[in-house]
């Protein structure tokens, strides 16, 4: 069964989306996708900025149903009108079977984003931790009065290589690509401005999304994670990439561990900041 091009996408709330995928709907989550065939639709409703796709159900029995909140309205609405039209059609369709044994669920593995987050994230906690143990060092010894310039300059360094690792993952994302990936281009799809199409090593079409301009754009992704793509930039962009990443990274991680030296001599000797504080 086709899909024609103006269906939309419903996107809602909490990062939930619905879409057609030939002869399904697809429902995703931030961690799960549920693989919907029209046959186990018994209809979609568009109520307000909720669209809940009701499943077929045995008379008498409880009819199960998926709900996207926080939708267009319009979208919405376009979205069930255009699958509801297609239901009579749908092959295998009972209204009467439970349509809840047809629907496939997988789990979503975290995307590349996600991943890159919580890997800062892990940094910038335990940089934060070592900011925590200078501060209980120093009150240890007897000095609580050296947190007040402890704990304001501790967070500007932490947030400094938060900002740093980030640039610095993106640029090493990008390089890694260049360097190892596979170059080519994407073509641009005349009646989609902005979004580009390339074929991976298997054949299969993917979309890449840019507003660079041009029939074709240059694109480097990874053979084995072909949806892994970036778009390179001039090696002057990569490279100021870098030095930003350098400039915020290595002056914080040398003062976070510049703090915990200082805390320590404090510990062992108290009265090497005496009158200091």
């Amino acid at each position: 069964m086709s899909i024609t091009p103006s269906t939309p996408v419903v996107q809602g709330s909490r990062k939930t989306s619905l879409r057609l995928d030939g002869d399904a709907v697809l429902l995703s989550t931030p961690h799960e996708e549920a693989r919907i065939p029209l046959a186990a639709i018994e209809r979609i409703r568009a109520e307000g900025r909720s669209v809940t796709v009701e499943l077929t159900a045995p008379a008498g029995e409880t009819r199960y149903a998926h709900r996207v909140a926080g939708a267009s309205e319009a979208a919405g609405a376009l979205f069930a009108d255009t699958v509801n039209a297609a239901l009579p059609g749908a092959a295998g369709r009972d209204t009467t079977a439970d349509g809840t044994r047809l629907v496939e669920t997988r789990a979503l593995p975290p995307s590349r984003r996600t991943r890159k987050l919580r890997r800062v994230m892990r940094l910038s906690a335990g940089a934060f931790g070592l900011l925590v143990l200078s501060c209980v060092l120093v009150a240890a010894a007897g000095v609580p009065t050296a947190m007040i310039a402890l704990v304001p300059g501790g967070l500007v360094m932490i947030g400094a290589l938060a900002v740093g690792a980030n640039a610095l993952a993106d640029w090493y994302r990008e390089w890694r690509l260049i360097r190892h990936g596979i170059t080519t281009f994407a073509a641009e799809v005349p009646e989609r401005p902005g979004t580009y199409l390339y074929t991976d090593p298997a054949g299969r079409i993917r979309h890449v999304f840019t507003w660079a301009g041009g029939i074709a754009v240059k694109i480097s992704y990874d053979p084995a994670d072909p949806a892994d793509v970036v778009l390179p930039r001039a090696a002057l962009f990569r490279r100021g990439e870098l030095a930003l990443g350098l400039f915020f990274t290595v002056p914080a991680l040398a003062g976070l561990v510049g703090t915990v030296a200082w805390a320590v001599v404090v510990f062992l000797d108290p009265e090497s900041v005496a009158g200091a504080f």
